[in-house]
């Protein structure tokens, strides 16, 4: 079975844990973004040498291409070198051949003519940023040069910005009492560190919803633990451990990552210790099928590419249902829903809106990622079919039919009830209100809530998408943008930052949820 049929099987446009940096679906800890906040700002505000280290596999690399992408290509002249074992004049040259110039031979010229550049660059109100990756591989004759470029410079600001990347062998070399004036010269040292416990799970949850894939597979509490003790939250480990149980999630037809799956990834993962991975003990039946799990898909064949039309539930695999259509109050058919839910479930929600069918406009490349949402997409009882979260004491008070009863007569015109099932962690910062109603149902908190029908049925419409930069605007997480409906690199950040604010998984894209919280700001007080 091809790597492709894999994550079609599985609902996924492409691999959420791919072995290369994955710049543009980037995942923010409060603790990379101080970092990433603090490293943009010395490099715009031309403090000139900046530090970044951190063990292999920790995301250095991708930190700096998200760096990139985020810098205005307009206002910014970059290097990127990769190559360290360059020495001297060698190295010099390759520098300035990556800010595309035509390098002079020898040391003298070539500091003259990237002088008379990054001259040129400044009268311009242009940044010139260098980038050294794996800069541990510099010897100290590359390190001295880089202290040369340093004080390349003006009265008041650095001619040439520096990030120095590379593992803690890098703070070693620098420690050397030969490059003390370089180490007394960098104004920012960022240590990247691996995820915690509690990030790793939001982590996959992004990383799966990034693909294309939200609500689809769930990682187990249980097997999130087993992860973080023998990866120690390490980027580059995960994703070889979690791309292997996508393979056993296809050839088995399920939907949860467990400790058993886990643990047979584990032992396929060479850079793990043998020692970390600590199977329970199993009969020989089972022992025999875990040294076989990577081959499961291949028995399998073409059937498996059916698997994302299913859905697995309590062990067992069923053919998704329909609930019916929402009715407008004048009986009209407004939309149905494509919501998985069981006929018992199905419980219909009253809309003012009449003689109007819902449907999904074209959606531009800028504003596609807003379609993607986590949330489920009914205005109905949301799926059952599900794999079940933590289970969350019962609210003190209201059901599903109090919600439905002291919510139906407020909708107006364009306007719907909605549902969504929460977090224990977002539950706990739901307040309730007129238009925002709590309820319990199968040990899982829910919200009921009066939702814009428009935003609703056409959650990528640039409308939905001007209304949430408006109210990111107005909260301070978006500047320098007019809001133009469109779900930009900006946009998304932005919206990453708010929901990391809320305890939602920071995906950046403009699922119901996070519609819900900036539309009802006073909600999320507790």
């Amino acid at each position: 079975m091809s790597a492709a049929s894999v994550y079609a099987a599985l609902g996924l446009s492409r691999n959420p844990f791919p072995p290369t940096p994955d710049a543009g679906s980037y995942f923010f800890t409060s603790q990379l973004e101080e970092e990433f906040t603090e490293i943009a700002h010395c490099i715009q505000a031309h403090k000139g040498f900046v530090l970044l280290t951190g063990e292999v596999g920790l995301g250095k690399s991708t930190m700096v291409r998200r760096l990139l992408d985020t810098l205005p290509a307009e206002g910014c002249h970059s290097a990127l070198i990769l190559n360290t074992f360059l020495q001297g004049e060698a190295l010099l040259a390759t520098i300035l051949g990556d800010f595309g110039l035509t390098p002079q031979p020898g040391l003298e010229a070539g500091l003259a003519q990237l002088n008379a550049f990054l001259l040129d660059s400044y009268q311009q109100s242009k940044t010139c940023l260098l980038v050294v990756d794996d800069a541990q591989n510099l010897s100290v004759q590359s390190l001295e040069l880089i202290r040369l470029l340093c004080n390349l410079e003006t009265d008041q600001e650095k001619l040439l910005q520096i990030l120095l990347v590379g593992q803690p062998e890098l703070e070693q070399a620098l420690a050397a009492p030969e490059l003390r004036q370089l180490k007394s010269r960098i104004v920012k040292h960022a240590r990247l560190r691996g995820l915690h416990r509690d990030e790793l799970s939001r982590y996959f949850d992004f990383r799966v919803n990034a693909a294309g894939g939200a609500g689809r597979l769930t990682l187990q509490p249980a097997a999130a633990d087993v992860l973080h003790k023998v990866t120690s939250g390490n980027l580059r480990q995960l994703h070889l451990v979690l791309d292997r149980c996508l393979y056993g999630l296809a050839g088995s037809r399920q939907s949860v990552v467990d400790v058993e799956l886990v643990r047979r990834a584990m032992a396929d993962v060479p850079s793990l210790s043998a020692d970390a991975v600590i199977a329970p003990p199993r009969s020989i039946g089972a022992a025999r099928a875990g040294r076989t799990w990577a081959l499961a898909g291949l028995a399998m064949g073409v059937a498996t590419l059916a698997v994302a039309a299913w859905v697995v539930h309590d062990g067992s695999v069923r053919a998704p249902s329909f609930s019916a259509p929402v009715v407008a109050a004048s009986g009209t058919d407004v939309a149905t829903s494509e919501a998985v839910a069981e006929p018992s479930s199905r419980l219909s929600a009253t809309s003012a809106v009449s003689g109007v069918t819902a449907s999904v406009p074209p959606v531009s490349s800028e504003s596609a990622g807003a379609a993607q949402t986590s949330s489920s997409h009914t205005v109905v009882a949301a799926s059952k079919d599900v794999p079940t979260p933590v289970p969350v004491p019962e609210p003190e008070a209201d059901t599903r039919a109090a919600c439905e009863q002291q919510l139906g007569g407020l909708p107006a015109d364009g306007q719907l009830i909605d549902f969504q099932r929460l977090s224990p962690d977002v539950a706990r910062r739901i307040k309730p209100s007129s238009r925002v109603c709590l309820f319990g149902e199968a040990g899982q908190r829910w919200v009921a809530w009066v939702a814009n029908g428009s935003v609703r049925h056409i959650a990528a419409a640039q409308q939905a998408v001007r209304s949430a930069q408006v109210a990111l605007k107005n909260k301070g997480l978006l500047e320098g943008i007019a809001p133009d409906g469109l779900l930009g690199p900006r946009t998304s950040e932005a919206l990453a930052r708010f929901q990391q604010q809320h305890r939602l998984t920071p995906t950046g894209q403009l699922d119901e949820m996070t519609f819900f919280l900036l539309e009802n700001t006073d909600a999320a007080t507790r």
